[in-house]
Parts: structure tokens; sequence; C-alpha cells
């Protein structure tokens, strides 16, 4: 459960930087994700010696081969849509989308995972994440434009990406396989964009670290909860990163009034997890 936590709360501090990133110092798209990938792969890096597992003979199963080849597509894919999303649209739109994320990677673990079928922590996954996602529907007219579509496919693409992480982690600790995954990506981000890094500000480049940060907190931890809770239980307690984005919009945007509204969903939300955590199923 506490991996779970501290990854939402990496994943608010990922969004809330990139934004910063992205919209304030202007900075392209094929600059920060190569950029922060190669950061997401040093920092994991310093982890491999203690949590690192890796075994050669688990490259040669081709079922791993396969899944590992589609989870990097569907990496490269997500990940430039939804920087390019950020980017376009403003914070609580891109957060409207990517709150459709929990309940997709819960609908897909009950379809493509049979121990992930369990009614108890399934229900209470859809509440929480159809609580969140009506409380945002009923302050904004979604309107489906071209940018909004690209990270709707986005926010699929991420939460098929968790169903292959799952199959994965058998076969790889989850610092090995997060950091094989962030190495690959990072070196085809840098064979696509070529950016130029040195005429970069520096504050944007601090950002850059401060955000690769929050993004091996966000994906290891998650790895961990995906490994040790399973997919929907992990996905539950990690809607509290959305709630985290919005309590930030509030206290630094001044978006008061969604502050109300989104404290009420919040106790949905802690209702639901702890249902989960101590009520057996």
């Amino acid at each position: 459960m506490i991996e779970a936590l501290i990854a939402s709360i990496g994943y608010a501090g990922g969004i809330i930087t990139d934004k910063t990133i992205l919209s304030k110092y202007k900075v392209p798209v094929g600059v920060l994700n190569p950029v922060v990938f190669i950061f997401l792969a040093i920092i994991t890096a310093v982890f491999l010696p203690i949590y690192g597992r890796f075994n050669f003979h688990d490259w040669l199963d081709l079922k791993v081969i396969i899944l590992f080849g589609v989870m990097i597509v569907t990496a490269v894919i997500w990940n430039i849509l939804s920087a390019r999303g950020l980017q376009k649209e403003n914070l609580h739109e891109f957060e409207l989308i990517m709150l459709l994320t929990p309940l997709a990677t819960i609908v897909m673990a009950a379809l493509f995972l049979p121990s992930e079928r369990h009614i108890g922590p399934l229900v209470a996954g859809i509440i929480a994440s159809l609580a969140f996602l009506f409380s945002r529907i009923k302050k904004h007219h979604i309107i489906f434009t071209k940018v909004a579509k690209w990270t709707i496919l986005g926010m699929l693409l991420a939460s098929f990406e968790s169903i292959l992480i799952k199959l994965l982690l058998p076969y790889f600790s989850p610092v090995t396989l997060y950091f094989v995954r962030v190495l690959i990506v990072a070196i085809i981000f840098m064979l696509m964009y070529r950016p130029k890094i040195l005429e970069m500000k520096k504050e944007a480049f601090a950002l850059m670290i401060i955000s690769a940060i929050f993004g091996v907190m966000q994906m290891v931890l998650r790895y961990y909860g995906f490994q040790n809770l399973g997919v929907v239980e992990t996905t539950m307690v990690l809607l509290l990163g959305p709630i985290l984005v919005y309590t930030f919009s509030y206290l630094f945007f001044g978006e008061k009034k969604f502050f109300l509204k989104d404290a009420f969903t919040a106790g949905i939300i802690v209702v639901c997890i702890l249902y989960v955590t101590f009520i057996k199923y």
C-alpha cells in the first residue's frame, strides 16, 4: 500500500513539473521526452546493484521478447501523446482525460488478468474511478478536439502498458524492468528528436531532473505495487495522484472553485481504498 501511496505523490509532482516545463519555459516535447528519459535511466541505474535482478535466459523466451517489444512501442507512443496533450491542454482538461486511465486499467486487468478478477477491489475500483470522473464531467463541457482525441489514445495505451508490465514482472525485478524500459525509450527518443540540450535554460534543465526524480518515484513504486498488491488495488490508490494535482491547482493557481467538490470525491476514494485494504474478499 505504501508503495502506491508514494507513487501517487510522484505522479502529482511529475505532472505539475512537466506542465511548468512545457508551458512556462516553452520546452518542446522533442526536448522534454528524451532528456527526461535519460535522467530516468541514470537515476534508476543507481538502484540496480541493490534491487536489480537480471537473468539472461529470461530474454531468450519468445513470450518475454514479444511482450517486452510491445511494451516499448506502447510506452513510446503514449509518452509522446501524453506530453503533447499536457503541453496543449490546460491542466484541468488534461487531467479530465487522464482520469479515464484508472477505469480503463481496471477493466483491462479484469479482462486479461485472471488473478485480478476479485469482485471486491474491481467494484470498489470502478466506483472510485467513476466518482472522480463524474466530478470532472459536472464541471466541464467535454469537447473532443483533435488534441483531446490523441490524448485519449495515449491514455488507453498507458492503461494497456500496465497489463504488459504485470505480465513481465514475474521475469524481472521492478527496478530492472523499469531501467531497461526507460533506457531503450531514451535511446529511441534521442534518435527521433536529436534535441539540442545545451540550448535549454538552466531552470528548465533543473526541472527536468526533478521531473525524472518524480518519475522514478512514481513508476518503480507502481511496478512494486503491481507485483505486491495487483493492478486493480494499485490503480485505486494511484487515484490519489489526480487529487493532489487538483489540490496543487487550488493552492498555487487559484482555482478555488474546484476544491470542495474534489474534497468530497476524495472522501469516496479513500473509503474505497480502506474497503479493499481491510475487508477480505
